[in-house]
């Protein structure tokens, strides 16, 4: 009897140790895990150690590259679940530079190709960034906020040059706002409508109506 205790107090403290030894080694696991599934070529990196906290998990400093090209960079992310998953970003920065690096694959026989399929593998999540920093277009910067689930999609950015709110569901897309303030000291070209989108994702609406506003520079007054 005595050797079966010691199996099962081993046992347990097994069952302790090893997701205490994972969460504090999440900085070196967590990128070789994730490459298994990522594009060939591609790779994160981990500045410093993700943590745990009372709330949820926070990521200090993340870095997806294609090659040593720094595609994606996010500062400062925090996950947490409220009542869906919730997840704030301090900054993103995307250079585009990057796009040209990434090696063409072939899509998989397995991967999703109609909207709804897509749509389907969504989590109920909020996504909120304080800052998207587009390099090498810093003047775009603005702030941006998603809602997800299955059945509907909402987006929302706001920056000093451009704003966007939109919600997609299904294949039907209403944009309530869009704003670009092309020239300076002028007003915006501004857009609304509703659209339909294609079945798979590949190409323009295929139907819908829109309402544009273009005001033509003026030259200032004497």
């Amino acid at each position: 009897m005595k050797g079966k205790y010691k199996a099962a107090l081993a046992l347990l403290l097994l069952l302790i140790l090893i997701p205490l030894t994972l969460l504090m080694t999440l900085g070196l696991w967590v990128p070789t895990l994730a490459g298994i599934w990522l594009p060939v070529g591609t790779r994160i990196a981990l500045e410093q150690s993700p943590r745990l906290t009372r709330h949820g998990l926070v990521i200090p400093d993340l870095r997806y590259l294609v090659n040593d090209c720094s595609l994606a960079h996010i500062t400062q992310a925090e996950l947490t679940h409220p009542s869906r998953w919730l997840l704030n970003i301090k900054s993103l920065k995307l250079d585009a530079a990057c796009l040209a690096k990434l090696p063409a694959t072939e899509a998989s026989p397995a991967a999703p190709r109609t909207l709804a399929q897509w749509q389907s593998m969504l989590p109920n999540t909020w996504i909120n960034i304080d800052n998207v920093i587009l390099a090498p277009w810093p003047e775009w910067q603005g702030k941006l906020a998603i809602s997800m689930t299955p059945v509907i999609q909402q987006i929302r950015y706001q920056g000093e040059k451009v704003k966007f709110q939109g919600q997609l569901r299904g294949q039907a897309l209403t944009v309530s706002q869009l704003e670009i303030a092309a020239l300076a000291n002028q007003p915006p070209v501004s857009l609304a409508g509703e659209f339909v989108l294609p079945l798979v994702p590949d190409g323009l609406p295929v139907s819908g109506h829109a309402a544009a506003t273009l005001r033509l520079p003026q030259e200032p007054s004497l």
